[in-house]
């Protein structure tokens, strides 16, 4: 039996007196891409926060190939890669500078880890603008950037946030074309977006989450068929509908 990525099991999470998660529970099985799915303020970034070990669950549990999300956060961060909606990037350097200073950090041989990204760079079409400083990348160059950071140590988890934000179609497409390459080697894909037609095109399962709660789960297909509504889009805003203010 293999054992699932991530185990999310009854964690809540709270600031003071507001809740963000409430008692939210789920599994993410190898090479499976699965979307976390949910409006503004339903607290996948807070999730995500969580399985990165920056925020500790007031109740519950969140693994990450078996570590404790939390306690073992410096081992967690070598399996998983990690793309914020917004990456930032100290402005006095390079792409490339960039890179090579997170493969050491990560304890990789520079030259090879440089030598992979290098690839995957010109893939993306950012290879010639490695070597300008990071800082002054547009937003679609930045996302591009992150995404290469989050796939350099080769994790086995990547955790996107928001990832095609900024991107033009034909870098859209790219990043279709290396998710999917990812997970069919066997790296599992765990990301946000509010794009229900990019959740259709890349995903086979999601977890759809409102107001910190778990409100469904589980392959597309059996979704449409449970809920008898084959739009996602629709079935989505069915799920997360919130009664309209006097």
């Amino acid at each position: 039996m293999i054992d699932d990525i991530v185990v999310v099991d009854r964690a809540s999470k709270s600031f003071g007196p507001k809740t963000a998660l409430s008692d939210i529970s789920f599994r993410v099985p190898p090479g499976q891409i699965c979307g976390l799915l949910g409006p503004n303020g339903a607290g996948k970034t807070t999730l995500f926060r969580l399985l990165m070990g920056i925020l500790k669950a007031t109740s519950g549990t969140l693994q990450v190939a078996g570590l404790d999300a939390f306690e073992e956060r410096v081992e967690v961060k070598r399996v998983i890669g990690f793309l914020p909606d917004e990456p930032v990037f100290y402005s006095y350097l390079s792409g490339r500078e960039v890179l090579a200073l997170s493969a050491g950090m990560h304890g990789l041989d520079v030259q090879e880890a440089m030598a992979r990204v290098e690839t995957l760079a010109q893939r993306m079409r950012l290879a010639d603008d490695l070597d300008k400083y990071a800082e002054e990348y547009s937003r679609g160059m930045k996302k591009k950037l992150g995404l290469l950071l989050a796939m350099l140590h080769q994790p086995r988890l990547l955790v996107l946030d928001e990832p095609t934000n900024g991107l033009d179609v034909e870098s859209t497409r790219l990043f279709y074309d290396l998710v999917n390459e990812e997970a069919a080697a066997g790296t599992t894909v765990l990301f946000s977006t509010h794009l229900m037609d990019h959740v259709a095109r890349l995903c086979s399962h999601a977890v759809i989450v409102n107001s910190g709660r778990v409100v469904e789960q589980g392959a597309l297909a059996d979704l449409a068929e449970r809920h008898g509504e084959p739009d996602l889009e629709a079935l989505f805003l069915k799920l997360t509908s919130r009664p309209a203010k006097e």
